[in-house]
C-alpha cells in the first residue's frame, strides 16, 4: 500500500500543501508531526504517498510501516521494521540497535532479578536513540499507517517521536481510522496539538470531485447514468476506483467523445451497493489457487514472507510463484522489501471476513506447527496461536513450556495471554503447569500487576514439590516484598522457607541475603549484621553469587550506617565483582551502582559519583522500565542537591514507571522544588495527592523531601507549630537510615522550631545531628551538625564552617539557606555589614537556583534589623534569549551547534539521552528557533 499510488489527488489541496510544506521543512533541518484520519478508502493512503514522493525526492530518508489486528500483542514489531531493525543490516546504526534488542534474552535458566524491569520499555528506547543517530546524518521521514491497530508501546513510542520531531530534522506521519473505540488515540491527538503537530480529517469528496476524479480514473468524463451509478460511492475515493474497475472488468464502460458511459448490458449490472462488495467482486476474478492462498495470507498480520505463507497452506514456496505473481498482477498484494503486503487493509479485511471460523483455524495452527518445527522467531509463532487459543492442544502448550522464557522478553502481552490461558486450561495433575504458573508470575512481576504476581506464586507454592521451583517461587514472594516495601512479609517468607526441607541451601542463603537488607530498613540494625554474616557465609560455602553478591550489598549498607564509608565502598566494590557482567544478576548490579553513587556522594567523591551514575543509567536503560526510572530518580536527587534543579525537574519528567514508594520520592522531590520556587499550587497539588502528606519511613528518600515541602507550606501559611510538628517526625526511629544519609535535613528543624519558640524541640533535632555525625563522621555529617549548633547558639563560628563546607562541596541550595542563617545570626549579634554579606550571597545562590521563596523568606527575616540586599544580589534570568539558558543547556547548545546527535551529548555530559532532548526543547523555545541548524544562529548573550 505504501509508496502506491491508488488513485490521483483529488479534492485535497489544503491537506497536500500542508504535507507539501511539513516536507519542506524536513528537508530545512526542521521537523514536524503529522496525523491523517478518515475512514476506509478515503484517501488517507493516497496522500501518504504524495507526501512520502516528495520527502524522497528531496533526498529524505524514507522508512513506512503498518500495523494490525495483532498489533496489540506484540508490541514495537511495527516500529522495529518501519526503522529496518535486522542484525544482518549493512547500516551498522541499525545492526547495533538489533544486538541492543537482542541482548535482554542472553540471559538464561531463571533469572534472580530483584527488581526487574519491563523490556519492552528499553526496547522503545534503544529504538528512540536509534532514530537520533539517524537524524544526526540527515533529514528522516517515518510513515506508520493504520495507527488504530497499534499496541501500547508502539502509540507511546509515536508519540515520543513527534515530541522528538521538534528538535530533529524528523517528519512522523501516521495515518488511523476515527475509531472511536479506541481511547488511546485520543491522548496522541492531544500530544499533536499542544506540539504544534498537524490533524488531517479526511471528508467525503463532494460530487463535483467525484466527477473530476472519475474522468481522471476513466479518461473521459462520466455521462448522466455512469454519474447516477457513481453516487453510491458516498465520496469516497477508493470506492470510485473500485466501481469503476468492476465496470470496466466486465465490459459494461463504453467511451465516445470524450465521455464514458454505462453501456446498455451495463445498466443491467447488478448494483454493488458497499465498498466491500466492490472488493469482493475485484478478488472473484482471481483463480481459485490464488484465492485461497490470499485467504490464508489475510491471517498472517501486516507482513509475510512466502515461507509463512507456504506453511499457512500446505505447499512449498516454490509451488506458490504463479499465485503470487497474479496477485501481485491484480494489485492485490505489493511487496514490502523482502516480504509482502496487501494493498489496501480493506482487501485483508474481506478476504479475512470471508473465511469460515473453522477453516481460520485450521489455517493458523497448520501455519504455527510449521514455523514451530522450522524455529521460527517465538513472536512469529505466538501471533499465530493467539487468535485461536481456544483450540490450541498439546503441541502449542508444549511449545510454550519450552519457549516461554524468550517470549516474555520479545512479547511480553502475548506472553501473558498465553500463559493466563494455559494456567487456566491445565489439568491439575499437568506438570507443565507449575512451570508455567510461576512463569507467568514472574512476567507479571516485570510488567505488573504485583498483586497478581503474588497470586500466582502462591498458588504455585501449592501446585509443586519440586524443590528448585519452590525455591524460585519463595525468591519471587520476597523481592515482591522487597518492592513493596513490605520488609515483615520478606522475614515471614524466609522463616516458611526455613521450615520447609524441600528448600535447599542455595536459595535458603539468598534469602536470608534479603532478610538482612529488610531487618536493616526495618530499623533492626541488631538483628540485621549476624543476618548477612550468616548469609554471606553460607554464600561463599555453596559458590552462589547471588548470595554472595546480596549479602556483600546489605554488608554495605550495615557499614555505611555505622560510619565506615571506606568500608562500605569497599565492600560495594567486592560486590560488583562477585556479579560481574552475569546477565542474570542485572538488577542486583544497579542497586550496587546506585549505592556506590550514595557513597561516593557522601564523602563528596562528586566526580567519581557522576560516572557511577552514568554507568547505573546506561545499563537502566538496557533493562527497562522500573530500573531505569528508580536510577533517574537517584539522579535527579544529586541534582537537586548540587543545585541543578532544572536538570532534576527534567529528569523526573522522564520518569515513567516507578514502585509506590519510589513515585513517592518523585513527588516528593517535585513538591519541595516547587515549595522552593514559590510555585505554592503546584506543590500543594503534589502534598494534596493521596499519600503526599505522610510516609511510613520505609524506602527512598521520599520521607524527607515530603516533610521538608510540607514543612516550608505550612510556614508560608503562618503555621509554624504545625511546621515544627511535620519535621519533628524526621527524629523518629523510622526515618533514622534516610536522615543518616540526609543529615541536612535537620536545620530546617532546629530554624523553625526557633521561630515557633520550642527551643526543646530544636535542641532535641541539634542533638540528633551530633549524633548522626558521630556514629557517621563524614564532612557532610559534621557541617549538618555544625549547622544546627550555630542556630541554637546563635553562634555565627560553627554556621560559617558549614557554609564554607557547602561551598567547597558545590552544594548549592543548603548554601543558600546556610547563608541565610548566617546573615540572621550576624544581625541579631549587631553585625550588620557581615549579615549584609551573607545575604547578598544568599540571595546570588538563590536567584541562581530560582528560589524566589527561599529569597524573599530570607529578606523577611532580616528585615527587622534593616539589612537589604547588597551589590551580590544576583540579576533575575530572562525568560528568552541566551542569557535565559542554564549552565547546562548552555552546554548542550554548544554541542547541538557542534552538529553533535543526543545520544553523543548525553555520552559527553554523562546525562540520559531523553534529559538532553527536554534541554533542547527548552533551548530552542528559549531561543526562539524552530530547528538546530538555527541553534548555532542565535543571537549571543548580550555583553
Amino acid at each position: 500500500m505504501l509508496g502506491q499510488q491508488l488513485h490521483p489527488v483529488i479534492g485535497r489541496e489544503a491537506e497536500r500543501a500542508t504535507l507539501d510544506q511539513l516536507v519542506s521543512d524536513v528537508a530545512a533541518g526542521r521537523g514536524g508531526s503529522v496525523l491523517i484520519e478518515g475512514e476506509p478508502g478515503i484517501g488517507k493512503s493516497t496522500l501518504l504517498a504524495h507526501a512520502l514522493a516528495k520527502a524522497r525526492a528531496a533526498d529524505c530518508e524514507v522508512s513506512t510501516g503498518q500495523c494490525d489486528e495483532l498489533g496489540g500483542r506484540l508490541p514495537l514489531s511495527v516500529m522495529s521494521r518501519l526503522l529496518g531493525v535486522e542484525a544482518g543490516s549493512p547500516d551498522p546504526r541499525r545492526a547495533e540497535a538489533a544486538l541492543a534488542l537482542e541482548q535482554p534474552q542472553q540471559a538464561t535458566g531463571w533469572t534472580m532479578r530483584l527488581l526487574a524491569g519491563d523490556p519492552v520499555v528499553a526496547a522503545t528506547e534503544q529504538l528512540l536513540v536509534l532514530v537520533d543517530r539517524l537524524c544526526s546524518t540527515g533529514p528522516l521521514v517515518l510513515a506508520v499507517e493504520d495507527l488504530h491497530w497499534a499496541d501500547e508501546a508502539s502509540l507511546l513510542m509515536w508519540r515520543r517521536l513527534c515530541r522528538a520531531s521538534v528538535q530533529l530534522p524528523l517528519l512522523v506521519v501516521g495515518t488511523c481510522r476515527p475509531a472511536p473505540g479506541r481511547t488511546e488515540l485520543e491522548p496522541l491527538r492531544r500530544d499533536l496539538r499542544s506540539r504544534g503537530g498537524q490533524l488531517l480529517s479526511l471528508d467525503r469528496l463532494p460530487e463535483e470531485r467525484v466527477t473530476e476524479l472519475a474522468t481522471l480514473l476513466a479518461r473521459g468524463e462520466p455521462g448522466p447514468v455512469l454519474t447516477e451509478r457513481l453516487r453510491s460511492a458516498a465520496g469516497n475515493p477508493l470506492y470510485v476506483r473500485e466501481l469503476l474497475d468492476a465496470l470496466a472488468r466486465v465490459g459494461a464502460l463504453s467511451a465516445a467523445d470524450g465521455r464514458v458511459e454505462l453501456t446498455a448490458a451495463g445498466r443491467d449490472v447488478q448494483q454493488l451497493t458497499e465498498l466491500r462488495d466492490v472488493i469482493a467482486d475485484r478478488l472473484a476474478g482471481l483463480s481459485t489457487d490464488t484465492q485461497e492462498a490470499l485467504r490464508a495470507a489475510s491471517l498472517l498480520g501486516p507482513e509475510f514472507s512466502v515461507r509463512d505463507l507456504a506453511a499457512a497452506v500446505g505447499l512449498g514456496p516454490g509451488s506458490l510463484l504463479a499465485v503470487a505473481e497474479e496477485a501481485l498482477g491484480a494489485a492485490v498484494l505489493e511487496s514490502a522489501g523482502s516480504r509482502l503486503r496487501f494493498r489496501h487493509g480493506l482487501l485483508k479485511e474481506v478476504l479475512h471476513e470471508a473465511i469460515p471460523p473453522a477453516l481460520r483455524t485450521v489455517f493458523l495452527r497448520r501455519a504455527a506447527q510449521e514455523l514451530m518445527a522450522s524455529g521460527a522467531p517465538v513472536e512469529r509463532v505466538a501471533e499465530l496461536i493467539l487468535p485461536v487459543l481456544d483450540t490450541a492442544e498439546d503441541q502449542e502448550w508444549a511449545w510454550l513450556a519450552d519457549n516461554a522464557e524468550r517470549l516474555v522478553v520479545r512479547a511480553p502481552v502475548a506472553a501473558a495471554e498465553l500463559l493466563e490461558h494455559a494456567v487456566r486450561q491445565a489439568a491439575l495433575d499437568d506438570p507443565r503447569l507449575p512451570v508455567l504458573t510461576v512463569r507467568l508470575a514472574a512476567l507479571y512481576f516485570r510488567m505488573g500487576p504485583l498483586d497478581r504476581a503474588e497470586e500466582l506464586a502462591r498458588t504455585a507454592l501449592r501446585q509443586t514439590s519440586d524443590p528448585e521451583l519452590l525455591g524460585r517461587v519463595r525468591w519471587l514472594l520476597s523481592t515482591i516484598g522487597m518492592r513493596t516495601g513490605r520488609y515483615e512479609a520478606v522475614v515471614d517468607n524466609w522463616r516458611a522457607a526455613t521450615d520447609d526441607p524441600r528448600v535447599g541451601p542455595v536459595w535458603r542463603a539468598r534469602l536470608l541475603a534479603l532478610v538482612a537488607l529488610a531487618r536493616h530498613l526495618l530499623g533492626q540494625i541488631d538483628r540485621a549484621g549476624p543476618a548477612m554474616t550468616e548469609a554471606l557465609d553460607a554464600g561463599r560455602k555453596l559458590g552462589d553469587p547471588t548470595a554472595v553478591g546480596y549479602a556483600l550489598h546489605a554488608a554495605s549498607v550495615i557499614r555505611s550506617w555505622h560510619g565506615d564509608q571506606a568500608g562500605a565502598l569497599a565492600l560495594n566494590d567486592e560486590a560488583l565483582a562477585e556479579v560481574g557482567n552475569d546477565p542474570d544478576l542485572v538488577d542486583l548490579r544497579l542497586i550496587l551502582l546506585g549505592k556506590r553513587v550514595t557513597d561516593l556522594d557522601g564523602v563528596d567523591r562528586l566526580q567519581e559519583a557522576e560516572e557511577a551514575l552514568t554507568q547505573a543509567r546506561t545499563l537502566a536503560e538496557r533493562v527497562g522500565a522500573t530500573r531505569l526510572s528508580m536510577t533517574l530518580v537517584q539522579g535527579a536527587e544529586r541534582y537537586y542537591e548540587h543545585g541543578r534543579w532544572d536538570d532534576a525537574l527534567a529528569v523526573l519528567d522522564e520518569v515513567t514507571d516507578l514502585p509506590p514508594l519510589w513515585r513517592l520520592a518523585r513527588r516528593g522531590l517535585r513538591a519541595l522544588i516547587g515549595a522552593r520556587r514559590g510555585q505554592w499550587q503546584e506543590a500543594a497539588a503534589l502534598l494534596d495527592a493521596p499519600g503526599g502528606g505522610r510516609h511510613p519511613g520505609q524506602g527512598p528518600v521520599a520521607a524527607g523531601h515530603l516533610l521538608l515541602a510540607r514543612g516550608l507550606v505550612a510556614e508560608r501559611a503562618g503555621r509554624l507549630p504545625e511546621a515544627v510538628e511535620v519535621l519533628a517526625e524526621l527524629m523518629a526511629d523510622t526515618y533514622a537510615h534516610d536522615v543518616g544519609n540526609h543529615p541536612e535535613w535537620l536545620p530546617a528543624l532546629v530554624r523553625l522550631a526557633l521561630a515557633a519558640d520550642d527551643r526543646p524541640t530544636a535542641a532535641a533535632a541539634a542533638d540528633a545531628a551530633r549524633r548522626a555525625a558521630d556514629r557517621r563522621p563524614r564532612p557532610r555529617s559534621r557541617a549538618a551538625a555544625d549547622w544546627c549548633s550555630g542556630l541554637l547558639d546563635q553562634d555565627p563560628a560553627p554556621l560559617l564552617t558549614a557554609v564554607g563546607y557547602h561551598r567547597t562541596a558545590d552544594r548549592q541550595p543548603d548554601l543558600a539557606n546556610a547563608l541565610e542563617d548566617l546573615a540572621v545570626v550576624r544581625a541579631g549579634a549587631g553585625d550588620l555589614d557581615a549579615a549584609r554579606a551573607a545575604f547578598g550571597e544568599a540571595l546570588a545562590v538563590c536567584a541562581e537556583l530560582g528560589a524566589d521563596s527561599d529569597a524573599r523568606r530570607a529578606a523577611a527575616r532580616l528585615r527587622p534589623w534593616g539589612v537589604r540586599a547588597g551589590s551580590r544580589a544576583a540579576h533575575v534570568r530572562p525568560a528568552f534569549g541566551r542569557e535565559a539558558l542554564t549552565a547546562t543547556e548552555r552546554r548542550v547548545a554548544d554541542l547541538v551547534a557542534e552538529g553533535l546527535s543526543n545520544p553523543d551529548i548525553a555520552t559527553r555530559l554523562l546525562l540520559s539521552r531523553r534529559t538532553v532532548e527536554t534541554h533542547v526543547s527548552h533551548i530552542l523555545t528559549k531561543l526562539q528557533v524552530r530547528s538546530r541548524r538555527e541553534v548555532a544562529a542565535a543571537p549571543p548573550s548580550a555583553p
